[in-house]
């Protein structure tokens, strides 16, 4: 614009004249630099997660953004927590592409306001509390002085703690609406650290993996002096020695567990049947002539099972509709159930109870029925967390119809209200999670603090048939294992059937021939009888008893951090303004 205004006023152009500012340069490249560190340390947090698994990266993905904002202002720490955010979901969600490909290049912009506003938080923070206020008032070199000095360390612990726990607190906001893919999911191939998840849940395992990369980031911010690198140490002795205390107990766990027999044998199918939402009868008609025909041979083993299982919406078309498939399924259901006295329990899609006399206003539901050995329906779960913009549209009201014709799927489904178990056989009561709801610690804490004594899941991943998604859908899910202390069970269309143990170890995995290297990623047509012991009555674990506790201790530990905050800056304030008022008065007397 300065430009533009020399021209045309017709002034003499004196730029060339003039020395390029060599600082505003240098300063410009070291911010880009920053913001591409800070990218790069979201991208080490997708890489963490599956299908690279290097989980390693997760213990200094936080570093960077912790680093840079330590040094600076709040707009560009937010900035450099925007990257971080981009770096992470631009490729931790890349699934995505599968359903539309323009959504995984759409997602950051929105999921990255959760990190840019935790890292915008901290500047204040690093110059309030970690700086007392004589040394904060006397400049830079004093306050690198003291971060050299042995009183740092305290100060450079909270700091690091605080941030961790600001991070787990604003973290534990984005779960309300989307939970997936967090820093703890990271962690869900290392037994010995989520056996704390029994304890604290997976907002435990969250803090724990942030405060290691806080720490280093922190040290990294006093440029790697004495008091950081004790830090560092002290983050390494801690996690040590979780991973320590965490394989001694799960030792026990393994041991305890290997001394109890199974007593109850369900099976699980896997049809393996693409995505077909929008079936037409053929495809419909294969899809539940594939699942009867895996029914008939898991019914007709020796032994036979105690239960067949199907996954999540196994055929295409709701179970009591009029649809010409529909009366093949409930026919087929009562045939199987009537000739070979097994029971069953199917993810169908269904219509929500009581159904309307006229046919009209059918309320559609995601469900499981139970069919017991007669083939009468006894029971029936709806899925109570539905997929926003899968199986609702948030907002619907508020959103203009443009929007609308772009994100809806034609369906909205109603919402499940019971959380009570399912009785699927002699002292055998399940949690039955459908698919999405899996991930979910609230649900899961439901239905064993009503009662269930195992976890049953069933899952459909045919919307991702190339994608990472089935093992993303099962490591967010394992947890849910450690922290209720419950077996599960889960069958999936197209992978992921097998059992996750109260430790959170895999076992008993279908199956079936396949080009993927690891069994329970393979997407194949089979069947498993499993053998799971189910304890009668399961003594609730740590968590189960007080629910997400650790949130309430972070959140006072972070207030009472913040508040020494505040009150340094107050002090601060406070005596800038007196010597201001000094200067004034000594001007008036003058």
């Amino acid at each position: 614009m300065l430009y533009l205004r020399k021209f045309f006023s017709g002034g003499p152009d004196t730029s060339a004249e003039k020395e390029p500012n060599e600082i505003r340069r240098a300063a410009l490249r070291y911010r880009l630099l920053d913001l591409l560190g800070c990218f790069l340390g979201g991208v080490c947090f997708a890489a963490a997660l599956p299908p690279l698994n290097w989980n390693v990266l997760a213990l200094i993905a936080l570093a960077p953004v912790t680093a840079v904002a330590c040094r600076s202002r709040w707009k560009f720490a937010a900035l450099c927590g925007y990257a971080w955010g981009f770096g992470w979901s631009l490729f931790a969600f890349r699934f995505l592409r599968e359903i539309e490909p323009v959504i995984p290049f759409l997602m950051p912009w929105a999921i990255s306001l959760w990190p840019a506003l935790w890292s915008a938080l901290l500047p204040f923070l690093w110059r309030n509390t970690v700086f007392p206020v004589a040394v904060e008032l006397e400049g830079f070199d004093s306050r690198m002085r003291f971060l050299g000095s042995a009183a740092a360390f305290g100060r450079l612990l909270g700091f690091a703690a605080a941030s961790a726990a600001l991070y787990t607190l604003i973290e534990w906001t984005r779960s309300r609406l989307f939970p997936w893919n967090d820093l703890s999911v990271t962690m869900w191939r290392d037994l010995p650290l989520i056996q704390f998840a029994s304890f604290t849940g997976h907002f435990g395992i969250m803090f724990a993996t942030a405060f290691f990369g806080t720490a280093v980031g922190t040290a990294a911010a006093t440029r790697f002096r004495m008091p950081g690198k004790k830090l560092l140490l002290f983050a390494a002795a801690c996690f040590a020695l979780l991973h320590a205390a965490g394989f001694a107990l799960y030792l026990r766990r393994a041991e305890t567990a290997g001394k109890q027999p199974a007593n109850w044998f369900p099976a699980v199918l896997q049809g393996d049947i693409s995505q077909r939402r929008n079936a037409d009868i053929g495809e419909a008609r294969e899809a539940l002539e594939v699942y009867l025909t895996l029914s008939r041979e898991a019914m007709t083993a020796d032994p036979k099972p105690d239960l067949v299982i199907w996954p999540e919406s196994a055929v295409p078309v709701p179970f009591r509709a009029a649809h010409p498939v529909s009366t093949l399924f409930r026919t087929g259901i009562r045939m199987l159930t009537y000739a070979y006295h097994v029971p069953m329990l199917i993810g169908a899609i269904d219509f929500q109870d009581p159904l309307p006399v006229d046919g009209r206003d059918l309320k559609v539901t995601n469900s499981a029925l139970h069919f017991d050995e007669t083939g009468k329906l006894r029971r029936k779960y709806d899925k109570i967390h539905r997929v926003p913009f899968g199986e609702y549209v948030p907002f619907r009201a508020f959103l203009p119809e443009f929007v609308i014709r772009r994100i809806d799927m034609n369906r909205d489904l109603a919402p499940g209200t019971d959380f009570d178990p399912v009785p699927l056989g002699k002292n055998v009561r399940a949690g039955v999670a459908i698919c999405y709801e899996g991930i979910f610690s609230y649900l899961t804490r439901a239905f064993a603090l009503r009662g269930a004594n195992v976890l049953v899941v069933i899952s459909n991943d045919a919307w991702y048939p190339t994608s990472s998604e089935p093992e993303q859908h099962l490591a967010n899910a394992v947890m849910r294992a450690v922290e209720t202390g419950l077996p599960m069970v889960r069958c999936g269309n197209n992978g992921g059937s097998l059992v996750v143990l109260p430790t959170g170890e895999i076992t008993q995995i279908l199956e079936v021939p396949g080009p993927e290297k690891r069994l329970e990623l393979r997407r194949g047509r089979g069947f498993r009888k499993l053998a799971v012991h189910v304890p009668d009555h399961p003594a609730p674990t740590f968590f189960v008893r007080f629910g997400e506790w650790i949130l309430l201790v972070l959140a006072i530990g972070c207030a009472a951090w913040w508040g020494l905050a505040v009150r340094s800056f107050v002090a601060r304030k406070r005596f800038f303004r007196q010597k201001l008022d000094a200067a004034g008065t000594s001007e008036g007397e003058a």
